[in-house]
Parts: structure tokens; sequence; C-alpha cells
């Protein structure tokens, strides 16, 4: 098996594939309160075939607020993100391998608590590296804390960035605001 027969397995089990930008098969399944996505793929090797799965987990609401914030960002934004990816290593990768595989990636996320992964997302610090700074500001947006955002605003006219990273500017706060007043 390789990596596009995984697709139309995943397809008829209710996920919809995509193609990256890259070119990472990347597929998604929607539950009542939570979407996830997978990046998938299978390598072969000289005796056996491995499957991959790297999954990460968000809700609509969430994954809006990021885009909204950061108008540059896709319409899937990780709020969960396991530590470690399942792999799957057999002499032939098969369709039982993709069914189990996609079972225990439903099975995982349903166990996710999606409020405590917000308020993971809302004490990251303003000083938060790489995309955390989007994450923390949506989780705060999401979660309506109009209060701290704007003292976020407040600071930010008055000078004080508050150690954000350069990128973060008053209209991505101005737009977390927006979105926070929208939530309540």
């Amino acid at each position: 098996m390789n990596t596009k027969d995984v697709s139309p397995i995943l397809t008829a089990l209710g996920w919809s594939i995509q193609t990256d930008e890259v070119g990472d098969k990347v597929a998604y399944y929607k539950l009542p309160d939570r979407k996830i996505q997978i990046i998938y793929g299978i390598k072969t090797l000289s005796d056996s075939q491995w499957m991959y799965t790297m999954e990460s987990l968000s809700t609509d609401a969430f994954s809006k607020a990021c885009y909204l914030i950061c108008e540059n960002m896709g319409d899937f934004a990780p709020l969960v993100i396991p530590w470690n990816s399942r792999k799957v290593r057999a002499p032939r990768i098969s369709e039982t391998h993709v069914r189990q595989a996609s079972a225990e990636v439903i099975s995982w996320a349903k166990e996710q608590n999606l409020n405590a992964a917000l308020q993971e997302k809302a004490a990251l610090p303003t000083t938060a590296p790489g995309t955390g700074p989007v994450l923390h500001l949506a989780a705060l947006a999401v979660l309506s804390d109009v209060d701290r955002l704007e003292y976020y605003q407040s600071r930010f006219v008055a000078g004080d960035r508050l150690g954000f990273v350069p990128y973060i500017t008053k209209e991505y706060i101005d737009r977390a605001v927006a979105q926070a007043k929208r939530m309540r």
C-alpha cells in the first residue's frame, strides 16, 4: 500500500481529504464539537512499511478566532497536539491498519478536554515564541476575556508591547478584542 491508497479508505470512514501546499496529505474529521486534522503517509522501508499520522484537534470557534486575528493563518488552528504521533509498522500496511489508526485518532480526540486546552492557551505568556501569541489571543477571544484583551490594547496604545513578538501589532489586539466581544 502507498499513501494514495490510504485516501479512499479514510474517505469511506468519513474523513475529508486535501493536499496541502507542500504536497502532504491532510485529512479532516468533524465531530459535533471538534474537528480533527491528520497529516498522514506511508513510507516503505527495506523490510516493512510504516504508516504515520500526525494528529491535531481544534474547534471551529478557536480556528475562526485565529483566522480573524492573524489574517494569513489557515482555516484550521491546532488547539491540541499530542506529544507523540501515531506510527504503525508492519510487513505491509493494510486497510485494517488504516481503519485501526482512524479509530484510535478519533478515540484520542474524543478524550481531549477542550476547555482545559483553551485555558492552557489563554495562560500562555505574552512573551511566547512562534505562533503562541496568536493562539493566546484567540483563546482569550473564545473565552470572551474582553477585560484582559482591552488591557493589552491600552498597553499597546501607551507604547508597551508587553513582550509580544514583533509581528503582533495593535491590529491583532484590536481584532482579538472585537472577536471576544462577538463571543459574549
